[in-house]
């Protein structure tokens, strides 16, 4: 059975912001691609208004939008959840983010100047000292977001970042759980951003594309392994 929906939502930041739609949009959004809500996990929308600190308005359009995007499914009642996905579905997802992203990652290297690159490595640097603790998940999943949305949005793409976000969002719950149970200290896929960072800063943005696929199709491939043997 899906998670009930007063199953805990996590620490949710009250929303100060001007344009609260906008803000309350954002904090759902990059909790769905963090995997902070579980597989089938019902989203209520008073709920969620009460957390966030604001009215239902803002939070039934925040939700329409991210229906929209697929990153979640309207249910019967009214309320929405996370969706379920099969496995087929998850492989399809897989495939269709090695290719745009590696695609858009080759774009986006192209018009990336010294500054970012800079900043792409001290992130790069960062998530790999993350990822050797459980206690930095979080921290970790936030930056490594950023690492990648920082080359995509440089390929100035509006269509292709649009289907980037709407498979971020569909896969954000299955590949938490991967990286919970992968989070030591030998992550083989440790070096694949700092590889992408020195490919691109070399000007070989094909290379820099091969580490990001590379990197996407890591986490997946986890899934799948955790799928047949178990944890």
């Amino acid at each position: 059975m899906p998670p009930s929906i007063l199953a805990p939502l996590g620490t949710i930041k009250p929303i100060v912001r001007s344009s609260v739609t906008e803000a309350v949009y954002q904090e759902l959004r990059n909790k769905l691609m963090h995997g902070e809500y579980p597989a089938g996990q019902l989203l209520g929308i008073q709920e969620l208004a009460d957390a966030l600190g604001t009215s239902t308005m803002p939070v039934r359009e925040a939700l329409r939008r991210l229906v929209a995007q697929q990153g979640l499914e309207p249910m019967r009642n009214g309320s929405t959840r996370v969706p379920l996905i099969t496995g087929a579905r998850l492989d399809d997802i897989r495939r269709a983010r090695v290719l745009i992203e590696g695609t858009v990652a080759e774009w986006g290297g192209q018009r990336l100047g010294a500054a970012q690159l800079d900043e792409l490595g001290t992130l790069a640097e960062e998530i790999s000292m993350l990822r050797q603790s459980r206690d930095g998940l979080d921290s970790s999943l936030e930056k490594n977001r950023i690492f990648h949305f920082t080359i995509y949005q440089a390929a100035e793409s509006p269509v292709m970042m649009a289907m980037i976000e709407s498979l971020w969002l569909q896969s954000g719950a299955y590949l938490r759980a991967t990286r919970e149970f992968l989070h030591t200290d030998t992550l083989p896929a440790d070096r694949l951003h700092e590889s992408a960072v020195e490919a691109m800063r070399a000007g070989d943005f094909a290379r820099a594309r091969g580490f990001i696929e590379a990197d996407v199709r890591w986490v997946f491939d986890r899934v799948s392994l955790l799928q047949a043997t178990g944890p």
